[in-house]
């Protein structure tokens, strides 16, 4: 399954984003001495989305948090949603406002972190650190978002890794 057969279906249907992560989640299977924490905002409202595409993303961001988890005792992966409220929008000779609302996705987790001479390369297409990784993983994740019109952001500071999406509804 790759990206651009994935994009030739265009198919985009209602979901639950906190199924798409539990279901995500599932696939790691050993959860020994990797604690994964849960904030989500039960008010979220199903997003319009290329299902395959935002699981491929979800998948991404999961392995690559647990590849660099220590899987020590303290070792941990926090997962927030939360609703976020969108300026209004004014277009002139229409006369409902336009809300902009989405939604945000944050992972965190304390692994090995990014090191700031590598945070400005880690979306260019096969840029690794990892010895059998490939480098299109956070390539294909931003362009996922992008093509979703949301936006990403990853910030590592002492050792703990944000990735931030921001999703619209």
């Amino acid at each position: 399954f790759s990206l651009t057969e994935a994009n030739s279906l265009n198919t985009k249907s209602h979901e639950n984003i906190h199924e798409l992560i539990r279901q995500c989640l599932f696939k790691i299977k050993e959860y020994k001495n990797f604690r994964v924490i849960e904030e989500f905002d039960p008010s979220l409202p199903k997003l319009l989305i290329n299902r395959d595409l935002i699981i491929q993303s979800i998948d991404n961001i999961l392995v690559n948090a647990y590849e660099s988890s220590n899987l020590d005792s303290s070792s941990y992966l926090k997962i927030q949603t939360k609703f976020v409220v969108g300026e209004n929008v004014r277009i002139p000779n229409i006369q409902n406002n336009i809300k902009r609302n989405s939604i945000s996705l944050i992972f965190s987790d304390n692994g090995s972190g990014i090191d700031k001479s590598n945070i400005t390369k880690i979306y260019l297409p096969f840029f690794s650190t990892k010895k059998r990784g490939s480098g299109i993983g956070l390539f294909l994740v931003k362009k996922i978002i992008d093509d979703h019109d949301g936006s990403i952001v990853i910030e590592s500071e002492d050792r703990v890794t944000s990735v931030k999406i921001t999703l619209p509804i």
